[in-house]
């Protein structure tokens, strides 16, 4: 029997938790699993005994982001044509429930952007947080060009996506990545907690509220502009040549087409 992508439980009353569970690839993000977790999203988001939803990795990786075998078989074309992406932003912008990430370890690429569209942002004091793109010569796709900078500025933004350098929890609490921090092995069960008092509270209040801030976060953002950019990448050769050294652990050697 093939074990599920995504399990999904309800530990407490108004509470569901959808976990990534493919932790043989660190929670890699392939369209199949995308597709598995948008349709346990949209039950969750459908169920009125449901007030907040919760969404987790492994101990070790939240997601360490796209799948890289599966990306690396796309060229342009295909990469607009398979619409996972678009398809993951339009799924979790439809929730209008509070949506929480719970980020025991690493989140990563399309991992942290994951992370980036829930409303709160729960992590372990040892997790980090980071957009490598430019090491495979792309860039985000799933709005984090847009939601990190909304979030922390454009030169913090800068630094983490031109850089590819992640950061540590304790940094992202410092600038307002993350809500708050717990101890390794206890950001799940502590969500739970939180969430728990917000499925106490009233639905209608929570969407309105998630609304209104959402609103004031959307405003001058631009996630076609990115995604377009993102599918170009994938048609030049660095992102071949990225992807190939990434797959065969070796340094690129970049040529700028």
């Amino acid at each position: 029997m093939t074990e599920a992508l995504i399990i999904s439980s309800t530990p407490e009353k108004g509470v569901r938790v959808l976990a990534f569970n493919r932790p043989s690839k660190r929670n890699a993000l392939s369209a199949e699993l995308i597709s598995v977790f948008l349709e346990q999203l949209s039950v969750a988001a459908k169920d009125k005994a449901v007030r907040v939803i919760i969404i987790t990795g492994t101990s070790t990786y939240f997601s360490a982001g796209a799948d890289i075998k599966e990306i690396s078989e796309m060229d342009a074309e295909a990469a607009r044509g398979c619409r996972y992406l678009s398809n993951l932003c339009d799924g979790m912008r439809a929730v209008r429930k509070p949506l929480i990430a719970a980020v025991e370890g690493m989140a990563l690429g399309g991992g942290f952007e994951v992370a980036l569209m829930c409303d709160l942002i729960f992590a372990s004091n040892i997790g980090r947080f980071g957009l490598p793109e430019v090491t495979l010569g792309l860039i985000p796709g799933a709005g984090g060009t847009q939601r990190l900078t909304n979030a922390v500025g454009k030169f913090k933004a800068m630094q983490m996506i031109l850089l590819a350098a992640p950061i540590t929890a304790t940094e992202a609490l410092s600038v307002g990545l993350v809500a708050q921090l717990f101890e390794p092995g206890t950001v799940l069960k502590s969500a739970i907690n939180v969430s728990s008092k917000l499925a106490a509270s009233s639905p209608t209040a929570l969407s309105l509220a998630k609304d209104a801030v959402s609103r004031s976060d959307d405003l001058g953002r631009d996630d076609e502009f990115e995604r377009n950019l993102y599918y170009f990448a994938f048609g030049t050769k660095d992102k071949e040549e990225g992807v190939s050294a990434f797959l065969g652990k070796r340094n690129p050697s970049w040529t700028a087409e």
